[in-house]
């Protein structure tokens, strides 16, 4: 008797527990990919499977309306249709040639812009040679990857949104982690039967339901916290316009002298695009209305040292302050595809040894122009 109660109590547990247990493989299976993501980025991001080649699910094509990472759901959101394309490798690519590697995180990769808008496809069509982008990945997952030891580019730009560059690790750090993600990376994309096992393992990792409505929830009761100024949204507000110290600045610029040691003895070029907080470059909106020295001063320490720099803080600048020009999105900390084209201007240029092109006024007035069809 007691054992037919403890069947029934088994039972009534596990149809109790079955719709919880199946509702991620209806996620998985039956729903679109994007069914609960605002975004591409976390539409197909890779969340537990560390174990795979890239940062994002390969050989991906989706298109989508997106929000703002600062302001999602909410008045304040910018909706924009964006496409993506990923490689075999997980990257934001087309294909995997590569001439110009450029490393760096989530404005290389090309958050809230479409593919034709990423600094990779845009620099490509000025310079007119292959330019792959390895985003978001290190100098150090660059040197553990065996495709770019048997094929090594002719250039490696490395960048870092202004607030991350105190994070960057030296030559050397996190080493066997880069060689076991590269190798594991090689098994998995060699069979799709694998890498159809990853992907899904990953996709039902993210409980897409539980974090949206767990989101929902927050906001609902006011926890999210947004930064905001004049309608502008920022992702750290007054902190990221912090005061560095001289030793800090000295290290930071070792580190990367460090980083153009490593590709000289592999024969290959070196170049430095530290990308400016929109803190940095709105800092009139915010309280203290400081402005950041940070970057000025980390780009004559590595002219000191012969490292070669794109300086896009003063040509920034240069643009909002004298011209009014948006570079970042209201409800982003990412930059736009102005900031971007400006970008691609300056390394073309640097890499020509020409003065930068300046855009007319008829490419910041269709500029405009979509900005206010988009809201």
């Amino acid at each position: 008797m007691k054992n037919r109660d403890v069947e029934k109590l088994i039972r009534k547990i596990f149809l109790l527990a079955l719709p919880f247990l199946l509702w991620p493989l209806i996620e998985v299976l039956v729903l679109p990919m994007n069914f609960f993501t605002f975004r591409i980025w976390e539409t197909i991001s890779v969340n537990k499977m560390r174990v795979m080649s890239g940062p994002f699910y390969p050989n991906m094509h989706m298109k989508m309306e997106e929000e703002g990472e600062l302001a999602p759901h909410t008045p304040f959101a910018e909706k924009r249709v964006v496409e993506w394309y990923t490689d075999e490798y997980g990257y934001r690519n087309r294909d995997s040639k590569c001439d110009v590697l450029l490393i760096g995180d989530s404005n290389i990769t090309g958050a809230k812009l479409s593919q034709e808008e990423t600094l990779a496809e845009v620099l490509e069509r000025q310079i007119g040679k292959d330019v792959y982008s390895f985003a978001p990945a290190t100098i150090n997952r660059f040197l553990a990857t065996d495709r770019f030891q048997e094929a090594p580019p002719e250039l490696v730009i490395v960048s870092s949104i202004e607030r991350r560059i105190p994070e960057l690790q030296p030559v050397g750090a996190n080493g066997i982690g880069s060689k076991v993600r590269n190798l594991t990376g090689n098994i998995i994309n060699s069979s799709p039967a694998l890498t159809w096992m990853a992907v899904t393992a990953d996709r039902i990792s993210k409980l897409g339901l539980y974090r949206k409505t767990l989101a929902n929830i927050e906001r609902s009761f006011g926890k999210k916290e947004y930064i905001s100024y004049s309608n502008e949204f920022f992702i750290e507000g007054e902190v990221a316009n912090r005061a560095y110290s001289e030793e800090e600045i000295n290290y930071l610029a070792d580190v990367l002298e460090g980083y153009k040691k490593a590709l000289e003895e592999r024969g290959i070029e070196f170049i430095f695009m530290p990308i400016p907080n929109k803190e940095n470059i709105y800092y009139q909106l915010l309280p203290s209305k400081k402005k950041p020295d940070f970057l000025p001063r980390l780009m004559a320490e590595l002219h000191e040292r012969e490292v070669k720099v794109v300086d896009l803080q003063s040509n920034f600048e240069e643009l909002y302050q004298n011209k009014n020009v948006s570079l970042y999105p209201a409800d982003d900390a990412h930059w736009n595809h102005v900031a971007v084209e400006v970008a691609a201007d300056l390394v073309s240029s640097q890499l020509q040894g020409d003065a930068p092109p300046k855009k007319d006024a008829n490419f910041f007035v269709k500029y405009s122009d979509q900005k206010r069809m988009q809201k």
